[in-house]
């Protein structure tokens, strides 16, 4: 094994602390996805059937959840540090330098009401032993990215793997 994987497989399991998203969950941002995604459920953009439902709000639609999450693009910010980002620094740094993103998949538990608060917080769930790929040789890293609302209650979990690579 080398000294760079045993490195980050030490880290597997570091968690970072939740950062809460900036806007809350709101009809005009669900309406805009709604819209450029032709999603016509009445759940997430008619009021009043959404007051007959078992949610009595609007609700968003459950792939917008990164949507409430994201470090806004300007004026620019720090984005929390977290273990998964320094993982691909850390590869990066010994030569991995080529990432690609290769798989993602999310776990949906709980709606989105308008006006609840989303935060994300992200977990380093895994990295793979050294690999040789078409693109090259590396390293599978996986983040474990927890979505929750402002009661604690989770959201959704979303798996998201990346090839570090030396191209």
């Amino acid at each position: 094994m080398n000294a760079v994987f045993e490195k980050v497989k030490a880290m597997v399991g570091q968690e970072a602390p939740a950062s809460e998203g900036v806007d809350e969950v709101n009809a005009a941002m669900i309406r805009h996805w709604c819209e450029a995604m032709e999603d016509g459920n009445p759940l997430y953009t008619d009021q009043e059937f959404a007051e007959t439902n078992e949610y009595g709000v609007i609700i968003a639609p459950p792939q917008m959840v990164m949507s409430f999450c994201m470090t806004p693009i300007w004026p620019p910010q720090e984005n929390v540090p977290n273990p998964f980002n320094h993982a691909v620094e850390i590869m990066a740094d010994a030569g991995y330098f080529g990432v690609v993103a290769t798989t993602t998949s999310y776990e949906f538990f709980n709606p989105m009401k308008v006006g609840d608060r989303i935060s994300m917080k992200v977990k380093l769930a895994d990295i793979s032993p050294e690999k040789t790929t078409r693109v090259g040789t590396g390293h599978f890293i996986t983040a474990e990215q927890i979505f929750t609302n402002q009661n604690n209650d989770t959201v959704a979990v979303q798996m998201f793997t990346v090839l570090t690579f030396k191209p």
